[in-house]
């Protein structure tokens, strides 16, 4: 479900091959571009909730795989890289939207399985 509100969210267009990225680098992208779709504004509230629980992921990603990272200026790089290689919008909502859809797909309940525990 995140993956097809990320894709109606961003803007499609063909791509070329994306250039190979660190996972630092891949994470703070997918930061960089949930931000970017944040701005394009006309999203729905569920959509706008998607986009933020992405962005929460990907910067818990960061933190995580480097507890003293510098956000502000990781961000920045990624953004700085991210409009010089003209990447697509579109192609990466894609990519960081697969890993949210895995993710949540993952942590989904069962089939049959209530949400409620049933008295004995």
């Amino acid at each position: 479900m995140i993956l097809s509100l990320l894709l109606a969210a961003a803007t499609q267009a063909p791509a070329a091959a994306p250039a190979r990225l660190s996972p630092e680098a891949a994470d703070a992208r997918c930061v960089v571009v949930l931000g970017f779709i944040n701005t394009q504004g006309k999203l729905t509230p569920e959509r706008a909730e998607a986009v933020k629980n992405g962005t929460i992921y990907y910067l818990g990603k960061l933190r995580g795989r480097n507890p003293g990272v510098n956000l502000p200026a990781t961000l920045d790089a990624a953004a700085k890289l991210a409009t010089a290689q003209k990447v697509n919008v579109g192609s990466e909502a894609q990519r960081c939207g697969s890993e949210l859809a895995q993710l949540s797909a993952a942590t989904a309940r069962p089939a049959g399985v209530s949400a409620t525990p049933r008295k004995p």
